[in-house]
């Protein structure tokens, strides 16, 4: 039920009956199992079979690009589910913790450990928050406590919707968390609707500008072969022109799509065919692009080149993505270097950068960094009006895997009440306002610019992208210090009856 929110099922619902059907396995009467083993195995079981179903598209992509055989590929599925997993596994065991240490209630045990399951690192980070993408007036609060806060109130939800549901039996138990649970969801419910009301009228109150984000849809390996880089530079060169005689001042191009290597401390674009600004475009233009550190490194860059032949400081992609652009423990097994070649040779950028053209001072989130959290945070330290995604998903074409990135992208521009355009090769090219809508998106696999007209919000940072995740962590802490006070308050007061007797 929880992995049916993603295409092309779309059930959102599922986010909350998928919670509270593993709430229901993990909570035996107010408390969560008595052995660890069993925490740990029910929450590893749920999220090792919500991943194969959620990550189906991963062999086709393993096998369309390494050397490895179909069933290789099925067991990689089945290994990075079960890495997949681990956070859940985790997350179950925090929630036992909490009822045997902190003397939480059920649910609340629940949420504190679905909530620290969203801090453990993984290659495909998908939250209940995530899931719900499609409904995001149920999103608002993102602002303040960020994805992770909202996954945590999804889980009290469902988890108290469980607890009134087991206490049926007796009246008294089922009100409180019946009345609980109703109470979340009105006060979600009515913070969303007035949030995007507002957030929609200062929208309407901004400047704004026609900005273009290019979808050129090159194949995965056109940016290896040298013999491809001039179709590349054509098809881009094209596809700007029709951009800027749409009325785009700024012309985003996506992750590596600059089809040729230049030196890391270049500030001139090349001339003649490798110029990134060619015979009648006028620019400016924002793109990804492969940039040489020496030594044999290089990172995943991005750069706005302007008319003048100038190009700017690049933003280098802080957060490398696993088996992609980096290989973990690489060094024990060396083998993994081989089979994913391809991920190695990158360094990691240190700091954001804005770019800043016209009224526009945009910060780049690269690839999947629209899908973190701190990588939102990072981005808002430069203080931009616009967030610009540029990725390459060729890699996954055809799959759910763009769909699902997308959606996890529309946390970002909630968290940080900035509008985000995404130029995307391959993938949905697409346009999510500040309020999570998805205003306008461009999903065919024909080559094509989408144009847009963002607002330009110079608001003051939200709390989440201010203090990141102590709001939420200090309201859980809260919570678990006062229903561990109430506990030995209890206790004492029981003894105090006992006694007597």
């Amino acid at each position: 039920m929880f992995a049916a929110t993603s295409p092309p099922t779309d059930f959102t619902p599922g986010v909350f009956v998928g919670l509270g059907m593993l709430a229901a396995a993990l909570l035996e009467g107010d408390a969560m199992p008595a052995r660890a083993r069993t925490a740990a195995a029910r929450g590893f079981a749920f999220g090792l079979v919500a991943n194969l179903v959620a990550l189906r598209f991963v062999p086709e992509v393993i096998v369309r690009f390494t050397p490895l055989p179909f069933a290789a590929a099925l067991l990689a599925l089945v290994l990075l589910a079960a890495g997949q997993a681990l956070p859940w596994m985790i997350g179950a065991l925090v929630a036992r913790l909490a009822t045997r240490r902190a003397h939480a209630p059920g649910w609340l045990a629940f949420a504190t450990g679905i909530y620290a399951a969203t801090f453990v690192p993984a290659i495909f980070p998908w939250t209940p928050a995530g899931g719900v993408a499609r409904w995001p007036v149920l999103l608002q609060t993102a602002e303040l406590f960020g994805e992770r806060g909202v996954s945590f109130a999804f889980a009290c939800f469902a988890a108290l919707l469980v607890t009134a549901w087991r206490g049926r039996a007796v009246r008294a138990d089922r009100n409180r968390p019946l009345v609980s649970a109703t109470a979340l969801a009105f006060v979600i419910v009515v913070y969303g609707v007035v949030r995007m009301r507002a957030v929609e009228a200062e929208r309407e109150r901004a400047a704004s500008v026609e900005v273009a984000v290019v979808q050129p849809s090159f194949d995965a390996f056109d940016r290896w072969d040298e013999r491809r880089a001039a179709m590349m530079i054509d098809r881009l060169t094209t596809l700007t022109k029709t951009a800027e005689a749409r009325g785009a001042a700024l012309t985003i191009w996506p992750e590596s799509a600059y089809p040729y290597t230049i030196a890391r401390a270049t500030r001139r674009s090349p001339t003649g065919a490798r110029a990134v600004l060619q015979s009648g475009v006028h620019g400016p233009v924002l793109t990804g692009a492969y940039m040489s550190a020496g030594h044999g490194l290089g990172t995943n860059a991005a750069f706005l080149a302007t008319s003048d032949g100038a190009l700017s400081e690049p933003y280098e992609k802080r957060h490398l993505l696993w088996f992609g652009e980096t290989v973990p423990l690489a060094d024990v097994f060396p083998w993994l270097r081989q089979v994913f070649s391809r991920g190695t040779g990158l360094v990691a950028g240190e700091r954001s950068v804005a770019f800043t053209t016209g009224s526009i001072r945009a910060a780049v989130l690269n690839c999947y960094e629209d899908t973190l959290p701190a990588a939102g945070r990072e981005a808002m330290s430069v203080s931009p009006n616009l967030l610009v995604n540029i990725t390459n998903d060729a890699w996954f074409a055809g799959s759910s895997e763009g769909e699902l990135h997308l959606r996890l992208a529309v946390l970002r521009a909630i968290e940080t009440r900035r509008d985000l355009v995404r130029a995307v090769n391959r993938g949905p090219t697409s346009f999510v306002d500040a309020t999570g809508r998805v205003r306008a998106r461009y999903d065919d696999a024909l080559p094509a610019p989408l144009v847009v007209r963002p607002a330009l919000l110079e608001g003051s940072p939200t709390l989440y992208a201010r203090a990141g995740d102590i709001p939420g962590l200090a309201l859980v802490a809260l919570g678990l210090v006062l229903t561990k006070h109430r506990g030995r308050r209890s206790s004492r007061t029981g003894a105090r009856v006992m006694s007597p007797l």
